[in-house]
């Protein structure tokens, strides 16, 4: 009996729809080999993003082209965008190419992922609260 693990709380709120872009390995390679890297996650988010969805895109030094790349299609397509950096922000940062960027300024790329970790759960809390505020369940 000592030796269990306490049971983690569950996190509240409402289920919501999620599909992580780096999940399916045969449309990654495949998007790779045939179209470049830069686009792989673009391309998805032509294939799957609506109206009304949220993209959200993690990088520790904010000038990953495939984020990027992702961001401009998803602005154009009329898609919440939310970029989490680290660093001063990179090219993330820059000139409007998200909606929402959370920049971690720090040189510790663990630092950085750490803090992206909290930044995210308290996104989370954030959405659920306005969902709560709009639809009570």
């Amino acid at each position: 009996m000592g030796n269990r693990r306490p049971v983690p709380e569950p996190l509240y709120g409402r289920p919501l729809a999620a599909m992580s872009l780096v999940d399916d390995q045969a449309v990654l390679t495949a998007l790779a080999n045939d179209v470049g890297f830069e686009l792989v996650f673009s391309r998805q988010i032509i294939a799957h993003a609506q109206p009304g969805h949220m993209v959200i895109g993690f990088t520790t030094s904010g000038d990953s082209v495939n984020l990027l790349e992702a961001f401009a299609e998803a602005t154009r397509r009329k898609i919440l965008t939310v970029g989490l950096s680290g660093y001063e922000g990179g090219a993330m940062a820059e000139g409007g190419r998200v909606e929402h960027c959370l920049v971690v300024r720090s040189d510790s790329v663990h630092w950085i992922q750490e803090a992206q970790d909290a930044l995210v759960l308290q996104l989370w809390a954030t959405v659920q609260r306005c969902l709560d505020e709009r639809s009570p369940r």
